[in-house]
């Protein structure tokens, strides 16, 4: 009998759980239609301006005349936008590929949920992923955000089966994830990891890494015979290690000190270096900080700890405004009032995400015997993720790549929950 109950139990969550991925779909359609011609401000408005110029020049990112900028970032998203261009002569579509590789990522979800967890797990985690403020509005920005986690966590499955073409698949997808946003070397020593403890054929070693490296290299090696540098990757380590290691520090990303004169942040007469000596210059700098202020520099770690995860309603501010909210309030530059509204909406947008919180802490105390089986596996990527993020500025969207675990884990709770429930 009880048997029977479990099993019309899954049912309904089956059910709920189509129902729930049907409209989540639908109301990103609704907000694709809303803000399709609204500008993106941000990084993301800079992406798209550098894509349309590399377009116009009849070039791929960056070109010489980039040499001298501030940094090189994110060249592959942006790559990928003037692909956009060549075939489509808009960027007006990316939303939708946003939403396609959204769904394709809640897959993804739901397959580690069911591989690692049960399939009741996989369908609460895919509700939850649906219920997230930002995992609705995460498509309408032209962020590095979706573009890499599709391609890094689809990588990560297919390391998950031991086939060798799957292997070369994904040590291709890792290359261009990288490419997009330099935290593979994140998602790739967790996949190592697991293929060790699985026990994969030596042979399985160099499958995977050889096409990695080999893009990585192809890619590089076309960069530098085209701008003279070898580049493969975004060149910001410099400037995100320098926002959190000065004097006037407060963890976050802190742009405004970039044009402060009294900051080690300001490089005089920064249009005469190029970006790979801007970046140097700013690495020794804050690392002549660091070991000048190893107990400021260890507090604003702890700060950033919190600082990463303590809001959700990120996705929208490059559509809606807002962005450099928290870098201007860090430095008395927004009144009281505009503060305290400020921050009643983020939370207000993110009580969902507080709850999925709650309850992920609450499986990792009510289940932590289990954090050393195949169930805490997934957790390496959130701590590895989240320890390496917090050595440079932050963030709340700095999370994004690992809240999927969050998610997978907060999921295990409410099922535990349930079950207790049921049982009473």
């Amino acid at each position: 009998m009880k048997q029977k109950e479990t099993l019309n139990s899954t049912g309904l969550l089956k059910k709920t759980t189509i129902i729930g991925v049907l409209l989540w779909i639908f109301i990103q359609l609704i907000l694709i239609y809303v803000f399709y011609d609204t500008p993106q401000r941000s990084d993301q408005g800079v992406y798209l301006k550098i894509a349309q110029d590399c377009f116009d020049c009849g070039e791929w990112y960056p070109m010489r005349k980039h040499i001298y900028d501030a940094f090189i970032w994110a060249p592959g998203l942006i790559n990928f936008f003037i692909c956009q261009l060549k075939i489509f002569g808009t960027l007006k579509l990316n939303m939708f590929f946003n939403l396609l590789m959204n769904i394709a990522i809640l897959y993804e979800v739901w397959w580690l949920a069911k591989r690692f967890f049960s399939i009741r797990t996989a369908y609460i985690s895919v509700l939850c992923y649906c219920i997230l403020y930002s995992n609705s509005m995460i498509v309408l920005p032209a962020g590095t955000e979706i573009p890499f986690l599709f391609l890094a966590l689809t990588s990560f499955c297919l390391c998950l089966s031991n086939k060798y073409w799957k292997l070369v698949v994904a040590g291709i997808l890792f290359a261009l994830a990288n490419w997009i946003r330099p935290l593979t070397i994140i998602f790739l020593p967790v996949a190592l990891f697991y293929m060790f403890l699985k026990k994969y054929n030596w042979k399985s070693y160099p499958v995977l890494l050889i096409p990695f490296f080999s893009i990585i290299i192809l890619i590089g090696t076309q960069t530098q015979s085209k701008i003279g540098y070898y580049v493969f990757q975004s060149s910001t380590s410099g400037v995100n290690l320098i926002m959190t290691a000065n004097d006037k520090a407060y963890g976050g990303v802190a742009t405004s000190l970039m044009g402060d004169t009294t900051n080690t942040c300001y490089i005089r007469n920064a249009q005469a270096y190029t970006f790979a000596q801007k970046d140097s210059i700013w690495r020794q700098r804050a690392i002549k900080w660091i070991k000048e202020n190893p107990g400021q520099f260890g507090k604003l770690y702890l700060m950033k700890l919190g600082g990463l995860y303590i809001e959700d309603s990120w996705p929208d501010r490059p559509i809606l405004g807002g962005d450099g909210f928290i870098d201007k309030a860090a430095h008395n530059k927004v009144s009281k009032s505009s503060f305290i509204s400020r921050i009643f909406s983020m939370g207000l947008k993110s009580l969902v995400y507080y709850v999925i919180l709650f309850f992920f802490v609450y499986a990792i105390a009510k289940h932590i015997k289990e954090l050393l089986s195949w169930k805490g596996f997934l957790l390496l990527i959130l701590l590895l993720g989240t320890l390496s993020t917090c050595i440079f500025s932050v963030s709340p969207r700095y999370h994004y790549p690992f809240l999927f675990v969050i998610i997978i884990w907060a999921a295990y709770g409410i099922e535990t929950s349930l079950s207790k429930i049921n049982k009473s």
